[in-house]
């Protein structure tokens, strides 16, 4: 897939998974995020290799990561 990126400013969006801080992205969602506590470290990385991601940096700072899945993953088979 093609790697899109958009500046506004100080701030980058961007689809690039490798600027994505998995360890930082993994202990957000084991610890704090309530809804994922004691997610494997493999399922979230195997969540992001499946799914497009966006993240949003202010400089070298990960704001935001935002994952939206294949519609074939929701669907019962």
């Amino acid at each position: 897939m093609q790697i899109v990126e958009y500046t506004f400013g100080e701030f980058l969006i961007t689809t690039d998974k490798s600027k994505l801080d998995i360890t930082a992205i993994h202990d957000f969602l084991s610890k704090d995020s309530g809804w994922s506590d004691n997610i494997p470290l493999e399922k979230v990385k195997v969540s992001i290799d499946n799914s497009l991601n966006f993240g949003l940096f202010h400089g070298e700072n990960k704001l935001v990561l935002l994952e939206l899945y294949p519609i074939f993953l929701l669907l019962p088979i």
